[in-house]
């Protein structure tokens, strides 16, 4: 008789966790495990110090890797809380065993997920495992408040200080990285900007806590944060995972530092008056009336470009303002990052207009933009079926998960109030899905129709219809709905022009919003019905 080829998984999150928790001591039970019912270990996979919340630990990802490829037929774990501590991931995690035939064998609890009963008592013991976990959060969460009003700093590493070894709770001022927070503070107070205080940072040689170079963000983020004038805040962002900046809170703690200041309160004080007159006159940006901010991308890191502009003095004494367009990481992080890359905001503006004109009302000019986007629209069909494919393997796992808690709520119907959410949810996917499926089966076949000026040019004329008689702000409007990207060739021999290269994106949500969320007159829309299917996008590269 073949033997059972055994995977064992180990897991700790904390170093500090008990002896019975250890790696050495899951790992010892284990092969005992397998010792005893003569099961072969084919491999011992661990992740050390990393949280049961967390689903991309190396250690699980290789080892459901090798479940796909039939590498053993059961996984061995202490504990069900080893693999995850969450009830969806850790049903989602035995279906996605139970789909390769490898079993999951807990030393500490006892359930067969081949059986309704055993499904359920696997449910039972996720949530409770999931509870484990929210209870340790709590206490956790009580134990950092009281820190942080006590005056302890709960955050990560912080340029210019250190933890106290021993100490964590306190922090040591780093001598070297002090005097970069003095001068960041000390320079913005003297009139410098942002980008020009990282520029110089970089340029000399200094980087962030992470090794990093400085750019606008990373500058302003240093004064704004109350730990330099001996503070400590905490709370200003709640459910940081799930909910990341919407989940700003407008009152956080903040309480006196056990700490010793790097900044004090009058060099924060001009510095904080300073940025909030700066906030009441922000610099034009991707809002702003700079047509095409956002959407010129660099030809060197292919990052956007930002609205930015230069005075020049004329023989006659009179001062010009120039405007261009310039890489946004240049202008964030500075010359060390990446090039200005300027171009004239006047030329390129100019540039758009005339061509999208061009395009629209010369024919010969749009038959050789269709001509290219027709090559790219013979390979759609290949992409349609695999799309399928995916759909339909999608419908396939979700009714599985589906008809599980349906097996499960049979056994137990007191669970309604517990699984009545998922299944709801799952439903409602389920339907989604074979609309979906319904949808592209129905077009699977069809051939793919090469776009004609008949059917493109009244499109293109409705969008761009009176684009002379728009102000900046509409026109801006326009650009971000209608045109995807905008790259450009810059050629360096004097009295030459920049190739430019214009994609456009039409469907039928940029249609609608073209017109306010309106439908678009009949016209329009006849001539566009043998276009768009569902979520069909034309990039049209002009």
């Amino acid at each position: 008789m073949t033997k059972k080829r055994a995977a064992i998984y180990t897991r700790v999150s904390s170093a500090l966790q008990r002896d019975n928790f250890s790696i050495a001591g899951q790992k010892k039970l284990l092969e005992e495990v397998c010792q005893k019912n003569d099961w072969e270990i084919y491999e011992v996979y661990t992740d050390n110090g990393l949280t049961g919340k967390n689903m991309n630990r190396p250690a699980l990802l290789k080892m459901n890797e090798d479940a796909k490829n039939g590498k053993f037929d059961i996984i061995l774990i202490y504990r069900l809380n080893r693999l995850a501590r969450n009830t969806k991931h850790m049903i989602d995690m035995v279906d996605f065993y139970n789909k390769y035939n490898v079993e999951v064998y807990s030393d500490t609890e006892r359930f067969d997920t081949s059986t309704a009963s055993g499904r359920l008592m696997l449910q039972i013991l996720a949530s409770m495992a999931e509870y484990d976990r929210n209870q340790i959060l709590e206490n956790m969460f009580a134990g950092l408040v009281s820190r942080a009003n006590s005056g302890y700093y709960n955050g990560g590493q912080v340029l210019g200080y250190q933890q106290v070894p021993g100490n964590k709770r306190m922090l040591a001022i780093v001598e070297k990285e002090a005097l970069i927070i003095k001068r960041i503070f000390e320079e913005y107070a003297s009139g410098k900007g942002y980008r020009a205080i990282a520029n110089a940072l970089n340029k000399d040689g200094y980087r962030t806590k992470k090794n990093n170079t400085f750019d606008t963000n990373a500058v302003k983020y240093i004064l704004t944060n109350i730990v330099y004038i001996g503070k400590i805040r905490y709370l200003r962002y709640t459910g940081w995972n799930e909910k990341r900046r919407r989940g700003f809170n407008p009152n956080p703690i903040i309480a006196d530092g056990k700490h010793t200041p790097i900044i004090d309160q009058d060099l924060w004080d001009k510095v904080q008056i300073r940025m909030e007159k700066a906030s009441k006159n922000p610099m034009l940006n991707g809002k702003g009336e700079n047509l095409l901010s956002c959407i010129v991308r660099c030809p060197e890191c292919g990052a956007a470009h930002a609205a930015s502009n230069t005075t020049n003095t004329l023989k006659s004494g009179e001062k010009k303002r120039i405007r261009y367009y310039s890489c946004s990481q240049f202008r964030n992080k500075g010359a060390s990052v990446c090039s200005a890359n300027s171009i004239r905001a006047g030329v390129a503006e100019a540039y758009v207009f005339n061509r999208i004109q061009e395009v629209i009302f010369n024919d010969k000019v749009l038959q050789q933009v269709l001509e290219n986007v027709n090559s790219s629209l013979e390979a759609k069909p290949t992409e349609m079926k695999q799309r399928l494919v995916n759909k339909k393997q999608q419908l396939e796992e979700t009714q599985v998960k589906l008809n599980n808690l349906n097996i499960a709520l049979s056994t137990s119907p007191d669970l309604i109030h517990t699984l009545k959410g998922t299944i709801d949810e799952y439903a409602s996917t389920i339907e989604a899905l074979k609309a979906t499926i319904a949808e592209m089966e129905a077009h699977k076949e069809d051939n793919i129709k090469q776009l004609t000026i008949e059917e493109i040019k009244p499109l293109l004329q409705a969008i761009f219809k009176d684009m002379d008689r728009l102000d900046k702000k509409q026109l801006k409007a326009l650009y971000l709905s209608v045109v995807d990207s905008i790259h450009f060739k810059k050629c360096k021999e004097p009295g030459k022009k920049h190739d430019f290269f214009i994609t456009l994106k039409i469907n039928e949500d940029v249609l609608k919003e073209v017109y306010n969320g309106i439908e678009p007159e009949e016209a329009l829309l006849s001539a566009s019905s043998s276009l768009f299917t569902e979520h069909e996008t034309y990039y049209l590269r002009i």
